[in-house]
This record gives structure tokens, sequence and C-alpha cells, in this order.
């Protein structure tokens, strides 16, 4: 079995898998690891003349590959679709269209290089069909290219835009409102250019993160039929379970051949993988979840270390931001959050760049942005919750860090010896390490959050220290603070604000939550039970006792 050194992947068996590359043509050619998604292409292909999409999904989700595949479909190159879903078990005729293929992700957002930047991307577009255009206003030059491929082919146009928000999600923190308004204008002229040419348009497909307001791909055009929560598309883009089976399955298998006895079985490693990875839910008519997949990815080429991939690639600030000033100290204490269907809406960009947006309209730009996940849907009430451990730890980690300020406190170093202390049942480590904690809060950041803030920012500690935790967990009277499990110690935590440490140990022992885990013990098996007094006034642990 020979490693390749340009992916770090071991494949005997398996095909090479790229993280940089999202061009269909490419991958087909080059064989590498494609998850087969044109069923779902199909689906577009068949629709009628003049369809218009839309489909948000977060960043590096998949959005540019499946944009890619449209465009190689549309043009008619069957080749690379062999052996596929659509070659195999359709009747697609793959007919030829002429194809207008944008990513305005690419565009530069300053204001002296913007409008002729998009002026040479669609001149570029031209030269691509043979077609010459000369520089006009973006709007006037998408009317011609349409015009003039139409004339050329004499078939209806296809037209792909890729990351359309991009232009002004890049231009959040800018205070140059004069130009914001400015590249509104034009895209919005551009936009009413399409809508106007509905009768040379075969198809239109759109991709971004969020819908925004002010724009007129939402208000002028009334034919956008928005697949963003359609449950036939819910699994479009991302890996299901069986497609990480069927594709990365092999991977796995040799893998465990190289490090026997690290994990019992496939099962018990790929649930593992699905912890990390899986729990993305796209609409709350489906109950079928997807892994992302540029984590699945880098995991695979990163010599299978579980990481915080997706989130390495390019964490939002932002979203952290929204959350820490909406208080959603929900999300540290792991609960679900609450929103109505109706949230999903359209948002304004001068709301998102100033703060001003509701506790819904935060929590559903976090959904959007690929933060949160649906959980449950019930009654009207959608259910929402973080989708895997990546984006917990790593979310919780940067929320805390927001509520912290400026410390002095070294994160890696901390850690360290904290899960360290747990795993080695030093109580005195364990609770020295909480003090540090505590007491590197600025709770002038925090507000006047009450209790359940301090019972929140205890339970994030064992989400950032990945540790198999369980907040205010069930138990057949009652529920403790906080539960961690490692290889030979069993920790049940009790925090009282205000209260004695007895207090918090004599609720411990009468509740019976250490009865709970007698199904784990095992003989070298220690049940650690401690009971933590916080001052609402002092701001810190001010006595604690373990037994």
């Amino acid at each position: 079995m020979e490693e390749n050194k340009l992916t770090g992947v071991y494949t005997e068996d398996m095909k090479d898998v790229t993280v940089s590359t999202f061009d269909f043509r490419t991958i087909r050619q080059c064989d590498m690891v494609y998850v087969d998604k044109t069923e779902y292409a199909y689906r577009l292909a068949r629709s009628p003349e003049g369809s218009f999409f839309f489909m948000s999904r977060p960043r590096r989700f998949g959005k540019s590959l499946f944009c890619s595949t449209l465009h190689e479909l549309f043009e008619g190159n069957r080749e690379l679709f062999e052996g596929l879903y659509i070659t195999e078990k359709t009747d697609y005729g793959f007919g030829k269209y002429p194809v207008i293929h944008f990513s305005f992700s690419r565009l530069t957002m300053l204001r002296e290089f913007f409008l002729s930047d998009l002026q040479e991307t669609i001149e570029l577009e031209g030269e691509r069909h043979g077609i010459e255009l000369r520089y006009n206003s973006p709007s006037k030059m998408m009317e011609l290219l349409i015009m003039q491929l139409v004339q050329k082919t004499e078939k209806k146009v296809v037209i792909i835009i890729d990351e359309y928000d991009s232009p002004f999600t890049s231009l959040l923190e800018s205070d140059d409102r004069a130009f914001i308004s400015e590249v509104r204008a034009v895209f919005n002229s551009l936009y009413k250019t399409i809508k106007d040419m509905t009768g040379s348009i075969r198809m239109l497909f759109i991709t971004g993160i969020v819908k925004l307001a002010n724009l007129s791909i939402f208000s002028a055009m009334n034919n956008l039929n928005d697949i963003s929560m359609d449950p036939v598309f819910a699994t479009a883009l991302g890996y299901t379970e069986k497609e990480l089976s069927d594709y990365f399955g092999e991977g796995m298998d040799e893998y465990l051949e190289e490090h026997p006895g690290e994990y019992k079985s496939r099962e018990d490693f790929q649930r593992k993988i699905r912890e990390y990875y899986d729990g993305y839910r796209f609409s709350y008519m489906s109950d079928e979840s997807v892994y992302n997949p540029v984590s699945i990815g880098f995991f695979f080429t990163k010599y299978h270390e579980f990481r915080a991939w997706w989130i390495e690639t390019g964490a939002s600030t932002m979203a952290v931001e929204i959350a820490r000033n909406n208080s959603l100290t929900e999300l540290l204490d792991d609960e679900r959050l609450l929103v109505s269907p109706e949230a999903f809406s359209i948002f304004d960009i001068e709301d998102i760049a100033k703060g001003k947006l509701s506790i819904e309209g935060a929590c559903t730009f976090l959904y959007y942005a690929g933060y949160l996940s649906i959980c449950a849907y019930d009654d009207n009430a959608i259910g929402m919750g973080f989708p895997n451990n990546e984006v917990r730890r790593s979310f919780v980690r940067d929320l805390i860090r927001k509520y912290r300020g400026n410390t002095d406190l070294n994160d890696a170093l901390w850690m360290m010896s904290f899960t360290r202390a747990c795993r080695e049942g030093n109580a005195g480590e364990v609770m020295g390490r909480l003090y540090e904690y505590f007491s590197a809060f600025s709770y002038e950041l925090a507000g006047n959050m009450g209790e359940r803030f301090y019972h929140a920012i205890f339970h994030a500690v064992f989400i950032m220290a990945g540790m198999l935790s369980y907040s205010e967990d069930r138990g057949y009277r009652g529920r403790a603070d906080e539960a961690i499990v490692t290889d030979r110690h069993i920790w049940i935590f009790e925090l009282k604000v205000d209260r004695s440490a007895e207090d918090a140990l004599q609720q411990i022992e009468e509740r019976g939550y250490a009865r709970k885990y007698s199904y784990l013990m095992k003989p070298e098996m220690k049940v650690h039970k401690v009971g933590i007094s916080f001052s609402s006034s002092e701001k810190r642990i001010t006595e604690w006792k373990c037994i």
C-alpha cells in the first residue's frame, strides 16, 4: 500500500480526494473522488424553460462544484457523466445550450476597481463564446451577451451565478455607505435585465449564503423558485451517511488496517466522524442530515486528524459577534433555540452590518452561515442547535473569548493542563484551572445575565476541551449541572450561585446523581462528586468541596 504524497491518502483502492479543486471537469478527468449529485442536477435540467432557481448553503459546502456540474451538463458534455446517476438511471438527452457562468466571489470590492472588474468578468464570458463586448454598463453588456448568444446558437441561454451575495458580505464592515449603494444599484440593474429577458433564458441558477433585501433578484424576480429548504434538495450538497460509506469506506478500511486496535470497528470509526462532521439539516420537512464536504475532504487528505477543518478555512468573526450581541447564552449551554419557519426570510445588509438583527434574525443568520442546524420541528417551531462537535467546540471557544475580552490566559496550555487533571483524577488541579478560567472573564462584557450565564460558561469549558460531557444531565431524581466521563474517572459537578459548596454536595447525594453512571463503573474507575460555590458579587469561585 502506497501513500499519495500530494494528498496524504492511502490510495491502493480509494481514489484521490481534493480540497482545492471545485471544477467538475477536472475532478472527473483526473479520476478523483466525486460524490454523485447528478440526480439533483437532473431535477433542475428537466425543469420547464424560463425556470429561475435560488439555493443558499454555507460557505465551502459544494456550491461551486454543483454550479460547475450544471455548466458541463447544459453544455452537453456527456462523456464527463458516464457511470453517474444521470446517464445510468435517466433518459436525459444532453442537449447543448450556451452557458453564461459567473462567480461573483472573485470580484475586487474596492471603489476604484469594482465596476471595471465586473465589466471585464462579463467581457471574458463573451470571449469564451467568441462574442466581442465593448465596455458599457454591466446590465447593457449582459443584455448584449444574451441576445448575441441566442442569435448565434438559436438556443436559449443558461445562466449560472455562484456566490451572488459575496460582493455585499465582503462590504459588511465598510463605512463607505455611498459605495455600497452604488454596488446595489449596479446589481439591481443587472438582475432586472436578466428578469426582463426571461423569454431568452432556458434556466437561471443562483447560489449564495443568505437572501439579501433591496436586491431585485428577490423583489423583481417573482418567478424565482427558492429551493434552499426544499426537502427534495435537502441532500443536494454535503454527504449523506450512505455516501460517506460508499465513497470513503475504502479510505476508512485502509486507515484501520494501518492502525489496528485504534477503533473497535469501521462503525466505531464512522461514529466518531459523524459526531465531528455530520448533523447539517437543510429542511425542517426532511430528517436526513449531511456531512460537511470540505471537512470530510480535509479529514481524508490530512492523515485522518479530527480538527475543525471547515472553521479553519475561514471562521466568521461576525457570526460570533452576532451571537454575543443577542445574548445567545443558550449556545454555551448546548440548548436548542426555537424559531418560526417565517424567520427564514430576507436579511437587510444594514441590519447585519449594524448589529440590528432580532434574536430570531440572529438565529437564522447563524443557520445560513453554517453555525446552527435544524434539530427538530414541532407545532410550527423549529429547534436549532450546533450541527456537530467541529462547530460546537470552535464556536463556543470563540464566543467565550468574546465574553472574556483581553486576557493573559493561554488557552492551549490551560486546556492541556485542565484535561490532563480531569483524566488523572486530580481534584485540586481541576478546581485550580476552573478558578483561573472564571477569573479571566470580563463581566462588563457579559453584562447582567444572572445565574444562567454562570452555568452556561461552566458547561462551555468542557465543550472546548472536547470531553465527554453532559450539561444538566437528566437522572431519575433530577439533573446534575455537569457530568464528565473519562477513561478512569467520572466527575459529577453541581454549581451553586451565592450558596455553599456543602449545599451543592448535599444535592448530588440526595438526588443520587452518580447512580446513573453505575453501568460504566469498572474496578479501576473512581467517581468524584464536586460541589462549587460561586459568588455573584465577587464574580469568582469562593468555595469547593470534593468527595
